[in-house]
């Protein structure tokens, strides 16, 4: 290998980790890929977030009052995402009568989230995560997507991830709900 090759590997190698691509994706802060299998157990990651209800929400406190499931949705006024989130909201009465609490959650800002919970009529308090921080750190957000996965954590009174529900749709997300609640104990 002469000088001149030797000279360009090195300034290649050099340049690398400093590339456009690598500066935008330490930016965008890239979570992860893990599977949600492997969140069982753990400690759900502490957040606090604003509310359509205008109040921030730690999970702290709200795990404090017993159990909680966290629905993530991809953003307000797509899709399927208003007869989801009525499915959930159809089964946020049964849920609290054997208090468990629900909330969701999307990286939309509240700005949009307000307006959207009084059109569509939801009494579900959805938590706003507009730095996508929270689902990043909960894995609701995976690589190269830029906006949560259609999930429901189910944390237990102690703070850890009992279940997560990868499969929710429009028409069912309440049944759903209710049946993994059910399967943990937390309904009999």
């Amino acid at each position: 290998m002469n000088s001149s090759s030797v000279l360009s590997l090195v300034l290649v190698t050099l340049w690398l980790p400093f590339s456009p691509a690598t500066a935008v994706a330490a930016v965008r802060q890239e979570p992860p890929e893990i599977s949600p299998a492997n969140w069982i157990g753990m400690k759900a990651p502490e957040f606090r977030l604003t509310g359509t209800d205008g109040k921030t929400h730690s999970l702290d406190a709200l795990v404090s009052r017993g159990p909680l499931i966290v629905v993530w949705f991809p953003k307000a006024y797509t899709g399927n995402v208003e007869r989801l989130l009525k499915s959930a909201d159809q089964a946020a009465s049964t849920l609290k009568n054997h208090g468990i609490g629900l909330v969701a959650a999307s990286c939309d800002k509240p700005k949009y989230l307000t307006p959207f919970a009084l059109e569509k009529g939801l009494n579900l308090t959805i938590l706003a995560d507009p730095t996508r921080t929270t689902a990043i750190q909960w894995g609701a957000v995976g690589t190269g997507r830029e906006i949560p996965h259609r999930w429901a954590y189910f944390i237990g009174r102690d703070g850890r991830i009992a279940a997560i529900r990868t499969d929710l749709d429009a028409e069912s997300t309440g049944e759903k709900l209710i049946s993994k609640a059910r399967e943990l104990g937390w309904i009999e």
